[in-house]
């Protein structure tokens, strides 16, 4: 048995439905998740047939959803965020993604997953049958295009993180990872005009996503607290005075909130139009809009 099929039977499975159709119904009425226009979508493309989704509970930790495996549902994250994995050869977890609330995972019928999928949080999902589906996948454009949406912001999601891990240093990548939780993550207003992050994922998640270690996390906020950019109220609440002078020093735009209806940060595209502070100019980073002028401005 390799390292990497020792580690994923570790991760049991663990799909609990908790819901009947009735409350399915309810639960679906004034869903405001960026998912529920996929189950719009759904519902409006098979009125006489149509199966509510089930929701399904899957405790931290559990693996959802096994690399190569065929998915066998469809369903929109309600609540909590998983992770999407795989693994070398040496046994080495890569983590590349988080799935958030209003996601929308599994795959098509026949379709296979392309790495691990693990609750890093308890995850609560609304789940379709993919075989129910079949009907409807094949004949409504506007489902399909619904999946093809999703699949174009889980690649751009993916370049931001290529991204952000391959040009900016640690302490840049954990700062740009803070003011990216602002904008998924709980929140709380506070009266300097700053905010208090309650971060849902635990440490060592945060640092296989920023590409560094439980310890540079730890040395770089106390750095970011000595700064008056961070202060750290428990090691998962972080009081944080101004987002935007946070963003500024990692290089990138802060998010926009996201809203109940709206559509998540854009991570990818935002990083990547950010200027990056402090780069070597080349052929290539000398031609992005406002380099010159940020670095300018920091001098």
């Amino acid at each position: 048995m390799t390292h990497a099929s020792a580690a994923r039977q570790g991760n049991t499975r663990h799909l609990s439905p908790v819901s009947c159709e009735g409350a399915a119904a309810a639960r679906c009425r004034g869903c405001t998740l960026r998912g529920a226009d996929l189950c719009r979508a759904i519902r409006e493309s098979a009125p006489m047939g149509y199966h509510p989704p089930a929701l399904r509970t899957t405790g931290r930790g559990r693996q959802i959803l096994g690399a190569g495996e065929a998915a066998g549902f469809l369903a929109v994250i309600r609540r909590g965020y998983a992770r999407r994995t795989t693994m070398r050869m040496d046994g080495k977890r890569i983590l590349l993604d988080l799935a958030l609330p209003g996601d929308i995972v599994g795959g098509l019928p026949g379709q296979t997953s392309p790495c691990d999928l693990e609750a890093a949080t308890d995850v609560e999902m609304c789940v379709y049958d993919s075989r129910r589906l079949g009907w409807t996948l094949q004949r409504s454009m506007s489902v399909l295009g619904l999946l093809v949406r999703e699949a174009d912001d889980v690649h751009r999601r993916l370049l931001g993180t290529l991204w952000r891990n391959g040009t900016l240093t640690s302490r840049e990548r954990i700062a740009a990872f803070l003011v990216w939780a602002t904008g998924i993550m709980p929140t709380e207003p506070m009266p300097d005009g700053g905010l208090v992050l309650t971060m849902e994922i635990d440490r060592r998640d945060w640092a296989d996503l920023t590409n560094t270690a439980v310890e540079t996390i730890s040395r770089t906020l106390r750095d970011l607290g000595e700064r008056g950019l961070v202060c750290s109220l428990s090691p998962y609440r972080f009081h944080i005075p101004d987002v935007q002078r946070l963003a500024a020093l990692a290089g990138i735009d802060p998010p926009v909130r996201r809203t109940g209806s709206g559509r998540p940060p854009p991570a990818a595209p935002d990083l990547i139009a950010s200027r990056s502070p402090r780069r070597r100019m080349t052929a290539v980073n000398a031609r992005v809009p406002g380099v010159r002028s940020l670095d300018a401005t920091r001098s």
